[in-house]
């Protein structure tokens, strides 16, 4: 994995300021690493794994060689020591970094703003910067910045969401190329002090908007806090960077038309909607699973059947209505939805769905339930059940029926119209020829279009 960032410098414990060792801290997507020459605990290897505790830290403060403050939280040690030489050498596993301030906890609140930079919002909420125009010989490129698209929508936390367009103008260093960049960024300015955990919990909701209006995981590519304390020292640099490990990125953010809908679709709504996306807490696990269900992993297993089953359980009696049965459940929302065109859920269906449900979900032996599906045809029932999903999600942020039918039609994602038979691979012990290929009924990877 490539290294993103590296800070060579000393680092100590936030109470310990005299014990400082050397080290350098190393950034990649799925991995941060703090390694030091020196320890900052007892020195004897013994003292050291007393108890046979790992030895673990809520802060490591540091000063890196470009004079930057460095805080990394959440650090687990593992040491190694040669008893001929006269220093050991640890290396600490980090879960979170900010680079430009000495933090003292996640919860310790401070005076910030909040920017992240997400690289699938920028297809989703076009930067409008770049205008080029063409008459006869003379083709002109210009920026503007006062027509770049922007929206602020002031939610109950106390913050203020905006998103607006920006550019980024770079020269060659022979004065040959001139390379221009619009992007989209998220930013929240906020009334009142907040700490890393408020901002991450602003940054991951926004997320997670995105990604169920994609359908596909997205993940913020930086994220700052913009320390407000230091806007009048210019001699100070008032950003604080923000790394975390991130899931390597499995898919193309240019692929814009297979999102589920962009900000044109809904803008006479945004506001309404995103404010409600932030204001209910009691849909955080709906939404996780949904989010989980949309992920174009490359294969399907009973599990992710199980995530979409349980996602749709919960949000009926979330917002439906408590204590009734699978099968109701899923004939009330069917009835809810029935104007919706891609919907398709036969009787016949719910049932697959309710036994397959409880067989999966309770690991019941064979013949315990009539109607349990596998392979193919529950991988088709999940397919159908994620719709409904989505149409649950499309209501709850205040969607009528007619709104969702017009997302449905302007958009071009596959998934949405898939129907059963469609060609996918497979893999199993007692494998069966379909379309001339090897077919499994355990895992089967997302469907390709004929």
């Amino acid at each position: 994995m490539e290294t993103i960032k590296e800070f060579k410098g000393l680092w100590w414990l936030p109470d310990a300021i005299m014990n400082q060792v050397s080290g350098t801290l190393i950034v990649k997507k799925d991995k941060i690493v703090l390694e030091t020459i020196g320890v900052f605990g007892p020195k004897s290897l013994i003292e050291h794994f007393a108890g046979g505790n790992v030895p673990q830290y809520n802060v490591i403060w540091g000063i890196s060689s470009d004079a930057k403050e460095i805080s990394v939280f959440n650090c687990y040690e593992s040491m190694s020591l040669n008893t001929d030489c006269p220093f050991p050498v640890a290396k600490y596993s980090v879960q979170v970094v900010a680079v430009g301030k000495h933090i003292k906890t996640l919860k310790e609140t401070g005076n910030y703003d909040i920017k992240a930079y997400i690289e699938e919002l920028s297809y989703w909420f076009r930067p409008n910067i770049i205008h080029v125009s063409q008459q006869d010989k003379k083709i002109t490129f210009s920026t503007d910045l006062e027509k770049a698209n922007q929206i602020a929508v002031s939610l109950d936390n106390g913050c203020t969401l905006e998103l607006e367009g920006e550019v980024n103008i770079t020269h060659g260093k022979t004065g040959m190329q001139v390379e221009i960049n619009q992007m989209s960024t998220l930013s929240f300015a906020c009334s009142k002090p907040i700490s890393m955990n408020d901002a991450k919990r602003n940054v991951f909701l926004f997320e997670q908007f995105l990604s169920f209006a994609t359908l596909t995981p997205v993940h913020n590519d930086r994220f700052l806090l913009v320390d407000k304390d230091k806007e009048g020292d210019p001699t100070k640099n008032k950003t604080i960077e923000i790394y975390e490990k991130k899931d390597e990125r499995s898919n193309d953010p240019e692929r814009f038309w297979e999102y589920l809908f962009v900000y044109e679709t809904i803008k006479d709504s945004f506001s309404s909607i995103i404010c409600k996306w932030y204001a209910e807490k009691d849909v955080f696990p709906i939404r996780a699973h949904l989010i989980d269900s949309v992920g174009h992993r490359g294969t399907f297993c009973s599990n992710d059947f199980l995530v979409v089953a349980q996602a749709v359980e919960g949000f009926y009696c979330r917002f439906r209505e408590d204590g009734l049965k699978l099968t109701t459940i899923l004939q009330n929302l069917r009835n809810e939805f029935s104007d919706i065109s891609i919907l398709e859920l036969s009787d016949d269906e719910i049932k697959c769905i309710r036994d397959s449900r409880h067989y999966f979900s309770h690991l019941l032996p064979p013949g315990k339930k009539d109607h349990v599906v596998d392979g193919h045809e529950l991988y088709d029932l999940n397919h159908k059940l994620r719709k409904l999903l989505l149409c649950c999600m499309l209501n709850f942020v205040g969607f009528t029926n007619q709104d969702i039918n017009e997302i449905f039609s302007k958009s071009h994602n596959s998934f949405l119209r898939m129907i059963s038979g469609e060609k996918r691979k497979v893999i199993d012990d007692e494998p069966v020829e379909l379309k001339g290929e090897v077919l499994s009924t355990t895992q089967i990877s997302e469907a390709i279009p004929e």
